[in-house]
């Protein structure tokens, strides 16, 4: 499911860059069950990260080095996938039954609306109605003419 195509449907004047924000941070690293009395758990003093709200008095935090660890044994990377990150709209952020109802939708819009024509496609299809155009000017006109002639006749016998 495409989130950030599901809140279009929903509300299709929202603004993806302003309205809301769809992130998929990737796998990240779960700590298995045990792992920390094998005693290769090793906590390392780091920075706050750009994203965290400041805590005053708070200058470091804990961090887990997974260098010394092995994946699969004593951790595993486990992807949330994407997830809304920011909600600034008025409607109340949708559920995640309310999001796949939506791409559902989605779906059956884009099925059945007709396919975008190319530049050269739509040219084609503009010169065709121009020479359909002009034929019927041209039948028009040889009908005047003749109509013309005809009334020429009756009054100029």
């Amino acid at each position: 499911m495409n989130i950030s195509q599901a809140i279009k449907h929903l509300h299709p004047t929202a603004d993806p860059m302003r309205d809301f924000m769809v992130q998929d941070n990737g796998p990240e690293p779960v700590l298995r069950p045990g792992a920390e009395e094998k005693g290769r758990v090793r906590y390392e003093i780091k920075t706050p990260d750009f994203g965290d709200e400041p805590v005053e008095g708070i200058h470091y935090r804990y961090g887990i080095d997974y260098n010394l660890l092995v994946e699969g044994e004593d951790y595993d990377l486990v992807g949330s996938g994407p997830f809304i990150a920011v909600w600034n709209l008025d409607a109340p952020q949708p559920t995640e039954a309310e999001l796949q109802a939506a791409w559902e939708a989605y779906q059956e819009y884009v099925a059945t609306k007709p396919p975008e024509l190319t530049e050269m496609e739509q040219l084609q299809q503009e010169n065709l109605l121009l020479k359909a155009q002009n034929n019927a000017l041209s039948e028009r006109a040889d009908f005047i003419e003749d109509i013309i002639a005809e009334m020429a006749m009756q009054v100029y016998p």
